[in-house]
């Protein structure tokens, strides 16, 4: 709340033009970010790396605008005028809320952070618009940041503690993936929130109606996990979903169409 405040007042104070110009930068500031964010992650192999590639892109970005602005001085009047100051607030409101928006998932993924972040009403409406914001991840296909944290081993599905940033994997490809119980394919529903700010996919078996986060499908195993289910089922037995359970563990049947393995 604080942050969209102190935004309506800068915006007001600056005027509907470099409120406007604000918004350029802004979103200049994002792409080059996100692109930077994928280049240095895997040059490097470091999501790390990539944390520092996006604040890097962000922040050069975000001056060159404002050098810009200054060396040509960019501030016509009719921004500065009561209309303009008013609209510039408008603007402000928008941005405020964008911050918010970027923030609150990141700030509740902290262990002070995501009490705080849960029990808020305030950021609910914020939370409610995640899933949305993993459907236009996977629409870009692109690895964009605090959006990969899930279990980095099958063991541990379901235990936020064990969450890591690992690679991501763009779900909504793997509809139609083939289900380890029965053979059939599966339907993606989406991104649905689960806890705090934890944002799942959430998969659904055409034949029986096995329900999934990906990892109850030959496909999506491989790709969450990097081994067959038949291999880690001859190790842990029967397996389940720790994120979508169905209440029966059960042996991968048939034979695996990424690497011919069966039972």
């Amino acid at each position: 709340m604080l942050v969209t405040v102190l935004a309506i007042v800068a915006e007001v104070h600056r005027g509907l033009f470099l409120s406007l110009a604000d918004i350029v930068r802004a979103v200049l500031a994002l792409l080059a970010g996100f692109a930077a964010f994928a280049l240095f992650r895997r040059m490097f192999h470091s999501y790390t790396a990539g944390f520092v590639g996006f604040g890097i892109a962000a922040i050069a970005v975000v001056l060159l605008v404002r050098f810009a602005l200054e060396a040509f001085h960019l501030n016509p009047s009719w921004g500065r005028s009561v209309a303009g100051r008013v609209a510039g607030g408008f603007i402000g409101l928008g941005l405020g809320c964008l911050i918010t928006a970027v923030f609150i998932p990141v700030f509740g993924r902290t262990p002070a952070g995501e009490k705080v972040v849960t029990r808020s009403a305030i950021c609910q409406p914020f939370l409610a618009t995640l899933p949305g914001v993993y459907h236009f991840a996977d629409w870009l296909d692109m690895d964009l940041p605090m959006l990969n944290s899930r279990a980095a081993r099958f063991e541990d599905e379901g235990s936020g503690g064990q969450a890591g940033l690992v690679e991501r994997v763009n779900y909504s490809k793997l509809d139609g993936a083939t289900c380890i119980e029965c053979g059939s394919p599966v339907r993606f529903d989406g991104y649905f929130r689960r806890v705090g700010v934890s944002v799942s996919p959430r998969f659904t078996c055409t034949g029986c109606g096995r329900t999934s986060d990906g990892c109850q499908t030959y496909e999506g195993f491989h790709l969450m996990y990097g081994h067959c289910p038949v291999d880690v089922a001859g190790s842990l037995g029967p397996i389940d979903c720790g994120v979508w359970p169905n209440n029966r563990p059960v042996y991968p049947s048939g034979t695996c169409p990424v690497d011919g393995k069966h039972y």
